[in-house]
């Protein structure tokens, strides 16, 4: 089994580095710097020259408060490329696991959300993963769409190392408290990626392609993550945070933001058998490898 990732220096890349090096899986990890997506040919060169087996689009977006950037033109540049991706693994014989997330539902459901509910985001953000996830699906036959949300670990600008940065010059930390979710450590998402891809590598019957949901356990709101980053952060930091604070937003501007971003995980449960790791426990972990260095040597995170 020979792995292709995307966006090899953000959150997923990362983790998923340090995962497959320690498993010593054969993989190609590539930056954006390094391939284009949005470029047909280069997608078309890179996976003819390495020849993976499967190919992980690990692109995902930070969550840093339950806010919605304003588009950029990234949208267009994020769908173009995903589908030429898709396209790319169809031509080349190689299977696509693509990232997508809890964004592509409005939120106004009362429980989680499964695999089977109507797509309807109201994001940006929501609106391009919904047409990326369609792309996929239309284009590559050997797919697995993998929506995961609230993705947090040591690596780049994410809600843990905004809380850490916080925390080490405020007093009060404000988080806007609109939402309800479920934290998912990074690492603990290249492990159910891995996990998945083993699984799909064994050619069983029936096929496993298709959509699942996986996030870290329990559903949480965003001051209360907040909080339990700051109390298990208080070893490391030097200053300490006298108030977590939740903010509370009009009627008008809570009824334009989702309010429940629970996804279930029974399928992936039910399919490969994998089980959720508490976020708490993420939390512990990842601050641990920020503020001690990475230990990953000799050590298998499936376990």
């Amino acid at each position: 089994m020979k792995i292709l990732v995307t966006d090899a220096d953000g959150q997923l890349g990362r983790a998923l580095d340090r995962l497959l090096s320690a498993r010593g899986i054969p993989s190609i990890m590539l930056s954006d710097a390094q391939l284009d997506l949005s470029d047909a040919n280069a997608v078309a060169a890179a996976l003819e020259h390495h020849q993976p087996d499967y190919v992980v689009n690990a692109r995902m977006f930070g969550d840093l408060e339950p806010q919605e950037p304003e588009p950029s033109g990234w949208d267009l540049a994020y769908e173009q490329g995903v589908r030429v991706l898709a396209d790319a693994c169809q031509r080349a014989g190689a299977a696509l696991l693509h990232l997508s997330s809890e964004r592509v539902f409005d939120g106004s459901k009362a429980t989680a959300y499964t695999e089977n509910d109507t797509l309807q985001p109201v994001t940006p953000i929501g609106r391009s993963q919904q047409r990326a996830e369609t792309a996929v699906r239309e284009h590559c036959e050997h797919s697995l769409i993998l929506r995961s949300s609230w993705i947090f670990g040591p690596d780049g600008h994410n809600f843990l190392t905004y809380i850490i940065d916080q925390a080490q010059t405020s007093d009060v930390i404000r988080i806007v408290d609109t939402q309800r979710g479920c934290p998912t450590a990074a690492v603990d998402l290249a492990r159910v990626v891995l996990a998945m891809l083993e699984q799909v590598d064994c050619d069983v019957e029936p096929a496993l392609w298709g959509i699942y949901h996986y996030a870290g356990s329990d559903v949480t709101h965003w001051h209360i993550f907040a909080e339990a980053i700051v109390k298990a952060a208080k070893k490391y930091l030097e200053g300490e945070v006298d108030t977590v604070e939740a903010v509370y937003l009009s009627a008008e501007d809570q009824s334009r933001r989702p309010q429940n971003l629970e996804l279930s995980t029974r399928k992936i449960l039910a399919t490969f058998g994998i089980k959720q790791m508490p976020w708490r426990r993420g939390v512990q972990d990842a601050l641990k490898e920020c503020f001690e260095g990475p230990d990953m040597q000799g050590r298998d995170i499936l376990s």
